[in-house]
């Protein structure tokens, strides 16, 4: 990808996600977009959010009301602070954000992302996406239906799988971290693993703690589980006297401050590995499959093992850095190290993603005309 630098006025910039939003969603793709509205919002460009409103909580109770007494369907806030708008179907009220928020362009992901552009691009402002997975099937619609439009991943390997089935190939903006969210002084005590889930490796991540007693392991929790899944997750853990459960939380320095290694067995082709990046910030090295971006997000600092390897191999590569100092050192400094790259320098990336947006806004230049064919 080309190096873009921006040098222009302030935008206005509307996200928009088929998916609900913070506070009522909380994942890598919600975290990454507060990050990014944040830091853009600290450059002096105005972001908003339309997003889907999920109809569980305080909040679905709150816009319920508001949509009875006032009869729109589309309810703001400023909860995360800035502000967002709320419907049970954001794509139909595309407009209708338009009208109130006046964009100079539209910044779409997650949640059948295709559909919300050609929603957009309906009503003439300039549309991007932004991708954040590799899940094609979910992207409400064939992009051979919507031609010129400009893509955005969020790392390189989303990029080269979106550019080898579709054609176009989307600039890349990892995702934007606030180090200081995450950096925390440690006293190592366990090896961690974020997200107690089958795609993200929990059946490996019981057997590799099984083949280490002499290693505490602390599962933190991370996506939302129905009683039954809770009830089953507590019993594995009540059954490896060395791993503790943790409820999941908002603050990412109390797990970091305790982890030796983070443990990432992941079987889902991740696109990138947030909680790779964040350790990294506190020189912790991370133990990660080969699935997906996590290799680039991991890079010099861990060690990356196939996806299919026994839970042997595992927990002799554990065993190296909890048993050998030496090895643990080079690999913690070798961390920060990676965690300095340019790539993930916040203020290049707001000034790459404001360059792109503000390209995008500009009318196409019209061909040169054709030389003049002088007579004789």
């Amino acid at each position: 990808m080309s190096e873009h630098r921006f040098s222009g006025r302030p935008l206005k910039i509307l996200f928009a996600t088929g998916h609900g939003y913070l506070p009522q969603r909380v994942g890598g793709s919600e975290t990454s977009s507060h990050e990014l509205i944040l830091a853009l919002r600290e450059q002096g460009h105005d972001c908003a959010v339309l997003a889907h409103l999920q109809g569980n909580g305080k909040l679905a109770l709150r816009n319920r009301v508001l949509m009875k007494l006032s009869r729109r369907p589309l309810i703001a806030d400023s909860l995360p602070g800035y502000r967002v708008h709320r419907a049970w179907y954001p794509d139909r009220h595309a407009a209708e954000a338009v009208a109130r928020e006046r964009p100079d362009v539209v910044l779409v992901q997650a949640g059948e992302p295709l559909r919300m552009a050609a929603a957009f691009q309906a009503t003439g402002v300039r549309t991007l996406v932004y991708l954040r997975d590799v899940e094609f099937h979910e992207l409400g619609g064939d992009p051979a239906a919507l031609p010129g439009l400009r893509y955005i991943a969020n790392s390189r390997f989303v990029a080269e799988r979106f550019r080898d089935a579709y054609g176009p190939e989307p600039d890349v903006i990892r995702p934007l971290f606030r180090a200081e969210r995450y950096r925390t002084l440690r006293k190592p005590k366990q090896v961690t693993f974020v997200n107690p889930h089958p795609v993200k490796g929990v059946d490996l991540a019981f057997r590799i703690a099984a083949l280490c007693p002499e290693i505490p392991f602390r599962f933190v929790e991370g996506w939302p589980m129905n009683a039954e899944e809770q009830a089953a997750l507590a019993a594995r853990v009540a059954a490896h006297p060395n791993v503790s459960l943790q409820p999941r939380t908002h603050d990412m320095r109390e797990v970091y401050r305790a982890t030796h290694t983070l443990l990432v067995p992941s079987q889902w082709e991740e696109a990138w590995g947030r909680v790779a990046t964040e350790a990294h910030y506190s020189g912790i090295p991370v133990l990660a499959s080969d699935r997906g971006g996590l290799p680039e997000a991991v890079g010099a600092g861990g060690r990356v093992l196939p996806h299919d390897a026994p839970a042997a191999d595992w927990a002799a590569a554990l065993r190296v850095f909890w048993n050998d100092p030496a090895v643990y050192r080079a690999a913690s400094d070798a961390a920060l190290a990676y965690a300095r790259r340019p790539e993930i320098d916040p203020r290049r990336q707001v000034a790459e993603l404001a360059a792109i947006l503000a390209e995008s806004t500009r009318p196409p230049q019209a061909p040169p005309a054709p030389p003049v064919q002088l007579a004789g």
